[in-house]
This record gives C-alpha cells, structure tokens and sequence, in this order.
C-alpha cells in the first residue's frame, strides 16, 4: 500500500515508521519542517507540502498519515475536509485540531465521503490496557470492585492550550477504559479568568463510576499516572511524556496502522473519528462547566448538513419575524404619506414573504442525501 504523510509531528513519523516497517511504500511526503528523530527511518525525499493538492487524486497514495505540522489551522482544516469529501483513507494525529467545530465540520465531510478516517493516540495503543475496560464490568481479578478511575496528569508548562491538548488525550483514554462520559464538572482557581495550572475535573458515565482527572507540577518527569482503585488495593500505570508505558513507539504505532489498513482492505465506513469528537466535546465542556460552576451533561450531537441548514433557517426566521412586521407597518405608513395606498397591501404583501419562507424548509429534502449508517 501507498501512504502519504502530510505534516511531520512526534505522532506522525512514528505512524510513517511503523507503515514502512510493515512493508508499505511512502509515496509522497509533504509539511516536513519538523526534522524526523532517531526513531524513525526516513526515506527521503524532497518536501512537496506545497503540492497538497496531488493527495486528492487517489492514485498518488492509498492512504494519508495527517500530523500537525507547521501548517495553519485553516489549511490543514480544509485540507483533511477535501480529502474526506473524496473519501480519501486517513490516518491523523490526535488532538489534530483544537476546536470541537473543526471536529464536527470534518464528521459532516467524512459521512459524505464514506472513506474511513482514523486517529491516533498512542494511550490507547497501549499494549498494558488490554482487557482493562473488562474491570469496570467484572471487576480487578485481584482488588475486586473497581470504585473510582484517577488520572493525574504532571506538565511543566501548564498554560491553558497545553492542559486543554493533554485533557483531550487523556479523557479520550478515559472514556475507553471507563466507559462513555456524558458529565463532566470542572473546578479551577478563578481571577479575571479560571487558571488551568490546577484544573480538577469530574466525570461520570452510564456505569455511575466516578472518574477524576487532575493537572500538576512534575515531581521528576512529565507523564500520565492512571490508577484503578478498587474494594481492596489499586493497579496503576505510568506513562511518559509520548503517551508510552513499558514498550517502545513503533508498538502502539504498528497496532494503529494495521487497524487502519484493515478497515481499508475490508471497504468499511469507519465511525472511530466519532470518538476523537467525543473526547473534544467533553475537552470544550470545560470551560462552560467552569462558567457554570457546577456539572453539565454533554448530549450526543452530530452536525449535519440538514442541522446546519435547521439552525440558519431558525435564525432567519427569528430575524424575519422581529424586523419585517414593523418594517412593513412602517413602509405602509411612508407610503401613505407620499400618496401610495402600500398600507392596504402590506398583509398580502407579508403573508407572501412568509408562504415563501416556510417553502424554503423543504429544500433540504430536495438537496441533501441522508448520511449512512455506520452500523457497517
């Protein structure tokens, strides 16, 4: 198979690596301003970032690896949002993007395109985890009942762009291990604004299992603890600052890889970009949870082209009926003072407008196909 790679990050040439190690060619490359490390065996190749465009012809690669890069949000949004139109494999970085809305325009894009679209965090990978989202249904073999998840993330730079990208990692894991989340409250010290260098966030899913999250200062080195705490004891995990724990980066790499190769090769319309939206929008309920000061439920949503149409159409709608009554009444009222009789018209003239308007919500039934089901 033939892969692409579309911005060099620490995610992405692990991915690149792991696809060469497995016998795939890289056919082109681009966005490459972050020089490879050790880890990786670079092909070569000149830098064709500014070629992007090739990528939409399928027969220059079969499948993309999309990292962060040096480009710009608003390239690399409408870069993945073309090739998911066309249906074109990828395979990201996560968080790739840092507003849940370029999550949810891409999803509108992938359900049109129908190709299969992949992340990558390296946290779920983890060969150590495998069967641990078993203990919070049958319990730990060992300390029986699992009572409470706790994640303590340690950063030395914990600005709020920093702590929001790690959260975002980590719920993402959270939700993997413990089940869906759909309540979140978050807690942080507050001045002119919330100070995320101590951010402390509950949360809670269909199993009632409390899971809590917490940012900190290093005691030696950045990482990820992870604790199950159950009846009689607590089994823990440790990961470094790249997400690993006990295994080299081409491990959790491979295992993305030839996941994503396998959906490919089966033709199936893959739905696990749903849960990288789901770890954003749980990762931007911070800051209403925050504003709120309390815990907010976060419902699923899914933003369509017919829910996008909907929710202009209201606001027109809403605008329509506050300017066009008075505007009427006062152009009968003009138009009765320059001799024109506009003011025994202006009903027909109104209920018209109006006829026209509610035609108008028909329109999606005529221009948009329904999206696929996902089920396959």
């Amino acid at each position: 198979m033939k892969f692409a790679l579309l911005g060099a990050d620490a995610q992405s040439l692990p991915l690149l690596a792991a696809a060469l190690a497995a016998g795939h060619e890289m056919a082109w490359a681009g966005d490459l301003s972050l020089a490879p490390d050790d880890d990786v065996v670079w092909p070569g190749g000149a830098d064709q970032g500014d070629e992007w465009e090739d990528l939409l012809v399928a027969e220059t690669a079969d499948a993309i690896i999309v990292g962060r890069g040096a480009a710009a949000d608003d390239l690399r949004t409408r870069q993945v949002q073309e090739f998911a139109r066309l249906g074109r494999p990828m395979l990201t970085t996560f968080p790739l993007f840092p507003s849940v809305l370029t999550y949810f325009e891409i999803d509108m894009s992938r359900t049109e395109g129908n190709g299969v679209l992949h992340y990558y965090n390296p946290l779920r990978d983890s060969s150590s985890l495998a069967g641990v989202e078993q203990w919070v249904v049958a319990g730990h073999p060992r300390f029986g009942r699992v009572e409470q998840i706790v994640a303590t993330r340690a950063l030395s730079n914990r600005s709020r762009d920093n702590v929001l990208h790690h959260f975002a990692c980590d719920v993402d894991l959270l939700a993997f291990v413990g089940g869906k989340l759909n309540r979140i409250g978050a807690h942080a010290s507050t001045g002119a604004e919330a100070d995320y260098s101590a951010l402390s966030v509950q949360l809670l899913g269909a199993t009632e299992l409390p899971v809590r999250w917490g940012v900190e200062p290093p005691a030696e080195a950045e990482g990820l603890t992870l604790h199950f705490i159950g009846e009689r004891g607590r089994e823990s995990f440790w990961f470094d600052a790249a997400g690993l724990v006990a295994e080299p980066a081409s491990a959790p790499a491979r295992r993305a890889v030839d996941r994503f190769t396998a959906a490919i090769a089966a033709e199936a319309v893959d739905a696990s970009w749903q849960q990288a939206l789901r770890a954003m929008e749980l990762t931007d309920s911070i800051e209403i949870s925050l504003r709120r000061g309390r815990m907010i439920d976060v419902h699923d949503q899914q933003l369509t082209e017919q829910l996008a149409f909907k929710g202009t159409m209201a606001a027109l709608g809403c605008g329509l009926l506050l300017l066009l009554v008075p505007g009427l009444l006062v152009a009968g009222w003009l138009g009765g003072a320059v001799g024109f009789p506009l003011a025994e018209y202006w009903p027909h003239l109104l209920l018209t407008i109006l006829a026209i308007f509610l035609g108008l919500q028909f329109l999606p039934k005529l221009l948009y196909k329904s999206p696929p089901s996902d089920s396959k």
